[in-house]
């Protein structure tokens, strides 16, 4: 019969795992945002192990976590992203407002929509498909009068990664304008566009169509948060009919659904921008545990 020895060294086992704060795996989860998680956290409900936590410990992959009785599932390798059709008219916002729609309230809609549509038997895997009810971080946000792609992710540092300049990826803008296009100052702007104190980079632009009263105009330059499209066309005194995302990097308005929210695959050429697990060969107790806050 195996002694004590033996029966302790079977609750352990090596492992590498990924290590994560607590609020960052609630977050990851799609459940509620950091800062909702931490709130949660100092309020008691967040369990692990089946133990009350008042601290935004790391976590490893195999703990059991969960917030006001629901399961917080471990991070999946990468992050998460989806794309959308942003029409006019619509908030590049999370949360829902009265007077105005929102991402979220289109969401909503679109999910009431096809559930009545199609029926619960028909339905079955929407729930987790949909971002109607979950947390999600807008990458590419557009003007409200703006229509085209937005990208969604549930990881905010990778968002922040896809949106820095130095990651230079090029963005696809399809502008209307009323009248002529100032030609001598677009093309200045392949060289450097300066606006409003605002240094937008290289921004090539070209002429797909003119007529007598229109022209319209592809435009390509690396968006980040600090150089939004209306800003610079504003500055430039164009008379902005419509302003539509053709593209971000790889990914097309063209390749989704005008009415759907679809999650699509980490390209190849964005998998370095992926934010680094923490991965740690340890001794642990098979069920899960806790790590200190003054752990790494």
């Amino acid at each position: 019969m195996a002694g004590p020895a033996a029966a302790s060294q079977q609750q352990l086992q090596m492992l590498v795992t990924r290590f994560e704060r607590l609020t960052r795996r609630i977050s990851l989860s799609g459940l509620m945002s950091g800062h909702k998680a931490q709130e949660a956290i100092a309020a008691g409900r967040v369990l692990v192990d089946g133990r009350v936590v008042s601290s935004n410990f790391k976590v490893f992959s195999e703990a059991s976590v969960a917030v006001d009785g629901r399961a917080v599932p471990p991070p999946r390798p990468r992050p998460r992203l989806w794309a959308t059709f942003k029409p006019r008219r619509v908030l590049c916002q999370d949360a829902e407002k009265e007077d105005v729609e929102t991402l979220r309230s289109l969401f909503r809609k679109r999910y009431a929509r096809e559930l009545k549509l199609n029926g619960q038997a028909l339905s079955i895997g929407l729930e987790e498909e949909t971002l109607h009810n979950k947390h999600f971080v807008i990458v590419t946000g557009l003007p409200f009068t703006a229509d085209g792609l937005v990208l969604l992710t549930n990881d905010g540092l990778f968002a922040d990664a896809l949106t820095r300049a130095e990651s230079r990826i090029l963005t696809m803008f399809d502008i209307k304008i009323a009248g002529d296009a100032p030609v001598d100052l677009l093309h200045s702007w392949r060289r450097n566009a300066h606006v409003g104190g605002i240094n937008y980079g290289q921004v090539f632009t070209s002429i797909t169509k003119r007529t007598g009263a229109a022209t319209r105009l592809r435009l390509r330059y690396v968006e980040t948060s600090q150089r939004p499209i209306d800003l610079l066309l504003e500055r430039a005194k164009m008379r902005v009919i419509a302003i539509q995302r053709h593209a971000f990097g790889p990914y097309s308005v063209g390749d989704i659904p005008p009415d759907r929210c679809v999650e699509v695959p980490v390209h190849k050429s964005m998998t370095h921008l992926c934010p680094q697990a923490d991965m740690r060969q340890v001794l642990l107790p098979t069920r899960g545990a806790l790590i200190s806050e003054d752990g790494p």
